[in-house]
């Protein structure tokens, strides 16, 4: 966002409410953290980031996805916890990437595996689709995280194996 005024961000999860207390929360703290506030301007009421350069970040919740159909200019999408939503969801926020743009369009899923069975699994994985890149990551790949949360998803894999394969 910082380097280009063009950048449209839409951040969506299944409701606001968890929106508000996980990606607007994270992101929020990453700004504070790193001494970004004199580039970007958080709007907790909006649930909304703004860059100083004109970039926009907006958040929302999946809770009535025909709201959406009034969002226009997004060039990017984040659903963070994309086993959340449904299939009919997904395609309204792919049909929200729309109109002419300099930048193209990237929609982006991020979300732990949970069912063998679900529309993700068989989309993007079985099917597959040219369009898409999948990255497959696990707890060792996360710099982030502790020893003790390492720890207790190592632990996981001898208590309940599903849950391994799932969180770790």
């Amino acid at each position: 966002m910082a380097s280009d005024p063009d950048y449209r961000y839409l951040v969506v999860r299944k409701t606001g409410q968890s929106i508000r207390h996980s990606v607007f929360q994270l992101l929020s703290d990453i700004i504070l953290d790193n001494d970004l506030s004199d580039i970007f301007v958080i709007n907790k009421t909006e649930m909304a980031i703004s860059c100083k350069n004109g970039a926009r970040l907006i958040t929302s919740g999946l809770d009535n996805v025909e709201k959406l159909k009034s969002v226009a200019g997004i060039n990017r999408c984040w659903i963070e916890e994309a086993s959340e939503i449904t299939e009919q969801d997904f395609n309204q926020l792919d049909l929200r990437l729309r109109g002419k743009n300099k930048l193209g369009y990237q929609l982006t899923m991020t979300f732990n595996p949970i069912s063998e069975l679900h529309w993700l699994k068989r989309v993007f994985f079985d099917i597959g689709d040219e369009n898409a890149f999948v990255l497959k990551t696990t707890y060792q790949d996360n710099v982030h995280l502790d020893e003790k949360y390492r720890e207790t998803l190592e632990r996981l894999k001898e208590q309940d194996y599903q849950y391994y394969r799932i969180y770790a």
